[in-house]
Parts: structure tokens; C-alpha cells; sequence
């Protein structure tokens, strides 16, 4: 049983879900997300950080980040995803409001007493509205929010999940060199580790495996290249892409639509953002890379 609601702008995408069922999904997208959790029996796993999520709990996700989302039962959970672009903020917003997820992965449990969730249901809210208002309200409703969260932040009411630091330090190299090609072998010897050690806990640290991750990094930059107005194969190529056949199929696996097709607008929850479920493996041939 799922139930959804969903409002959809160009600059914002929020959607409210409840379900009980059990199922998990790597996503990746490259808006900013607000994700706040009411209830239920779910696990994230953000970039090697791991979060059991408790009621009434918000989860800041960075834009570009590779995040696993799991249902580990049939106990009804609900919670609220709200999608934003930066566009959505003139500067002085955005300088301000977005250094929030610059401290990537940030955790704040039980905000219900700070109105977080009042907040949050009122973005969702504008849905109802007529334009222009909606237009007015979204932008001011969605500041409220982060302005809200931000003192949360001043506050210190804010978790960091525990990292594995050297899994931390693969990341960041991966996403240093995104665009080169990806090699276990230079890994091991970078970071002093064997190849069969490193994929075992890259893999139980961020729930995918190397290949996986560099896979869809690369996939979700060249969405982002298309969108600016670049081709198909030129943003292939920007992202580390050597073929574009593999490209090409990878790209509509894992998106749900060709690279020819607009990406200006936000696809129905679950294509939106890239997500990769139990087919996961067919998406992110290691031969491919």
C-alpha cells in the first residue's frame, strides 16, 4: 500500500509518502533535499554514512550525493521529501542558507518541538494554491524552512553519523577524479589496501560497490551537462564516459528516459532522481567503465 502526495514546480519537487512496504533503493539527483522522516523502520546511507532514522527526524542530503534509502520492515512508515534547486534563492539566500549542506550529511533528530514538520507540511501545502501565490508562497515557505533549520544548526542540534575514515578518503579521491578511468588496482595502491578488502568495505560502508558509485556520479553530471544545453555525447564524454552505447543504455536504466528526452522537468517519484533497485548490477557493468 503506498500513498503519495506531490506537488511539482520548476524550482522545487516535494512528495509525501506513506507505505509498508519493504524494499531498498540507491538514489542520486542533483538538487538539494530536505528529507523528513515521521515514522517508521528505515535505514539511510549517505556517501559511507550510515543513519537509523528515528520519528520526527530530519536528514539534509547534498546535491550530487550517492544515498541508499532502506525499508527494513512492513511497519507503516511516512515521511517528506522536498527537492529544491539553488535557483529557487536569490544570492544572498543561497550564500547563507545553503552552507548548511556544505557539512555534508547532517542528522537532527527530534525536531517536531522546532515546527520543522508544521514547515514542512506548509511547503507541500502550496499545492492547493492558484498562481501566482503559489509561486510567492513556495519561495517564502521553503526560506521559513531553512531559516528554521539553520538555527538548528547554531544550535548544535545536529548529528554526524560515524565514517569509516579511509572509505571517506576513496570517496573523496573518486570524486576528485571522476572524469579518469577507474582502476581497483590503482585504488589498492593508493590507499594500501587489497582490491577483494577495499570492494567488501566500500561496498558495506555505502551500500554499492566502486564501480556503482563512479557510475552513477558520471551519470548524474552528464544530466546536469544536458540540461545546461550541452548534446548527448558531448556530456558523455565531459563525464567520463568513453562509449556512448554504454552511456546510452546506462542513462535510460537508471533515469528512466533517453538522454535525448527534456529533463527540464521533474519526473514522477522514483525516475526524478535516478534510482537504482534490484537491477541494480545491469546498470553498472564493471567492463563498461
Amino acid at each position: 500500500m503506498i500513498k503519495r502526495d506531490i506537488l511539482t514546480t520548476d524550482l522545487l519537487y516535494v512528495w509525501s509518502q506513506e507505505s509498508n512496504e519493504v524494499y531498498s533503493d540507491i538514489h542520486c539527483h542533483a538538487e538539494y533535499e530536505l528529507y523528513y522522516f515521521i515514522c517508521g523502520d528505515v535505514e539511510r546511507r549517505i556517501e559511507g554514512r550510515r543513519y537509523v532514522m528515528t520519528p520526527e527526524s530530519l536528514l539534509l542530503i547534498p546535491p550530487n550525493s550517492v544515498h541508499e534509502v532502506t525499508i527494513q520492515s512492513t511497519r507503516p512508515h511516512r515521511r517528506i521529501s522536498v527537492h529544491f534547486v539553488p535557483e529557487l534563492l536569490d544570492d544572498a539566500e543561497r550564500s547563507l542558507l545553503l552552507e548548511l549542506f556544505h557539512a555534508p550529511l547532517l542528522y537532527y533528530p527530534e525536531v517536531s518541538v522546532r515546527r520543522i514538520g508544521f514547515l514542512v507540511q506548509s511547503v507541500l501545502d502550496c499545492k492547493d494554491m492558484d498562481e501566482p501565490l503559489q509561486k510567492a508562497a513556495i519561495k517564502h515557505r521553503t526560506i521559513s524552512l531553512l531559516t528554521h533549520i539553520y538555527q538548528l544548526h547554531l544550535e548544535n542540534m545536529v548529528c554526524t553519523a560515524p565514517k569509516n575514515e579511509r572509505i571517506q578518503a576513496v570517496l573523496q579521491y573518486l570524486n576528485r577524479n571522476l572524469r579518469e578511468p577507474v582502476s581497483l588496482d590503482r585504488l589498492a595502491r593508493e590507499f594500501y589496501i587489497s582490491k577483494n578488502h577495499l570492494n567488501v568495505v566500500f561496498h558495506r560502508e555505502t551500500g554499492t560497490t566502486i564501480h556503482q558509485y563512479v557510475r552513477i556520479k558520471r551519470l548524474v553530471m552528464a544530466r546536469q551537462e544536458i540540461r545546461k544545453g550541452t548534446t548527448a555525447e558531448e556530456a558523455a564524454y565531459k563525464a567520463g564516459f568513453n562509449d556512448y552505447s554504454n552511456f546510452y543504455r546506462a542513462y535510460k536504466a537508471f533515469f528512466g528516459i533517453v538522454p535525448s528526452d527534456k529533463v527540464s522537468e521533474w519526473p514522477v517519484v522514483g525516475e526524478r532522481c535516478g534510482v537504482l533497485g534490484k537491477d541494480r548490477d545491469k546498470v553498472c557493468s564493471v567492463n563498461e567503465l
